[in-house]
């Protein structure tokens, strides 16, 4: 009974969970190929789950659309030169590649041998091979065990840019160098573009005199992807540690303890690009504590939340109108259209979301009702119902009489 129970329980969770939207593509102006740039909104209605989204057509019927940044398994990988390889013992690995191809990119695959360690790294870029530039520093790479075979890819990201070389420099001070034995690109891999701002959050900014650090505290209405965080510091000389924490809840039989939760960490420099790229952010609240140590706070002008943009595309026809739906109880689609990605175009027209909205439970229509839509549904539901209950109520009796 108790078994029966929890699955009634887990049944009615699943329904309260179902959470649906809805927004409208229009002013198509020729027919093909589109594509639809998915706002924050519309991601965070999906909570990051894109197998929720559908595309209809004022007929109600699915139109088929395929995630730009699919990388399916035929694609080619294209290896970049690796100029030079250099360690220095309990210090730094360092590795330069050429981009050959002159093209703007912000990333790039590394085959890296299994390890079970964690490392520290920076990116930097240059056309001479003189002055460096940096790009990220003190980011983290880790998972470094593959799930089959000796070796596994790990993709890298840093802000766009066209420097004929990029160097990465790994920190050994803690553990011996790791095997990287190739980086490079996939062939379906492009350049997406610039990264959106995120900017339903609000923050303050609390200064923590006792511990030193300045906490930075962010709130939204629901989770939003973010992927990189900018900071305008007037400060002029700085090198600050910092983190992203969040709350989290530690359940030890009867108590509830209260902790904050590291996501990630990095450093804040004047030397270095105040862009910040962070991986795993997926948060409703959180907040950034930064190290002061015996120094005064920094002076912060202005914080950005981003995100890089998810692009869909589809088939759209001149003058439709076409509805974009979130529907947290749809399943992850199949289409042919997938089966012809690598033919895609970067420079096809875009189509816009607007009016995204919840929909309310009073709105939901539908011209052609399916069976579970049906009052005789309704029904097989109210006597199936009526059953489970006389059956608990039953056995309850039952056990009471035996006690």
């Amino acid at each position: 009974m108790k078994q029966f129970s929890s699955l009634i329980l887990v049944f009615i969770s699943f329904l309260g969970f179902a959470q649906n939207y809805k927004g409208e593509i229009r002013n198509i102006k020729e027919e093909g190929l589109h594509q639809i740039q998915l706002s924050p909104e519309v991601r965070a209605a999906a909570n990051e789950n894109l197998d929720f989204l559908r595309l209809f057509d004022v007929n109600k019927k699915e139109v088929p659309y395929v995630i730009s940044n699919f990388k399916g398994e035929s694609t080619r990988y294209n290896a970049f030169q690796i100029i030079s390889k250099n360690s220095i013992k309990d210090s730094i690995t360092s590795i330069i590649i050429e981009n050959e191809t002159g093209k703007k990119i912000n990333q790039f695959n590394l085959n890296i041998g299994n390890t079970a360690l964690t490392k520290r790294y920076s990116i930097s870029g240059t056309n001479d091979t003189i002055a460096w530039f940096g790009l990220v520093a003190n980011e983290t790479l880790s998972d470094l065990v593959a799930k089959n075979g000796t070796a596994l890819e790990k993709t890298i990201y840093f802000p766009v840019n066209d420097y004929k070389f990029l160097r990465i420099d790994f920190n050994d001070k803690n553990s011996l160098p790791i095997n990287v034995q190739a980086i490079g690109l996939y062939e379906n891999q492009f350049l997406p573009e610039e990264p959106i701002e995120v900017k339903v959050f609000t923050y303050k900014i609390i200064e923590d005199k006792v511990r030193k650090v300045t906490q930075i505290v962010f709130s939204a209405d629901k989770k939003y992807q973010i992927d990189v965080i900018s900071f305008s510091i007037s400060t002029e000389l700085y090198a600050r540690e910092a983190r992203i924490t969040r709350r989290e809840e530690i359940k030890n039989k009867k108590r509830v303890t209260i902790r904050d939760g590291i996501l990630s960490s990095f450093l804040l420099s004047s030397k270095m690009n105040s862009k910040i790229i962070v991986d795993n952010l997926n948060e409703k609240e959180f907040t950034i504590e930064i190290e002061n140590k015996d120094n005064q706070p920094l002076a912060i002008k202005n914080i950005q939340l981003f995100q890089r943009p998810i692009t869909i595309i589809s088939k759209l026809k001149t003058n439709e109108k076409y509805e974009i739906v979130i529907d947290s109880t749809f399943s992850k689609p199949s289409y042919d259209l997938a089966n012809f990605v690598q033919s895609f175009s970067i420079g096809m027209p875009k189509g816009t979301i607007t009016n995204f909205q919840k929909v309310e439970k009073a709105e939901i229509k539908s011209t052609e009702k399916s069976f579970w839509q049906t009052q005789l549904f309704m029904w097989i539901c109210i006597v199936l119902g009526g059953g489970v209950v006389a059956y608990f109520a039953f056995g309850l009796l039952k056990d009471m009489k035996n006690e």
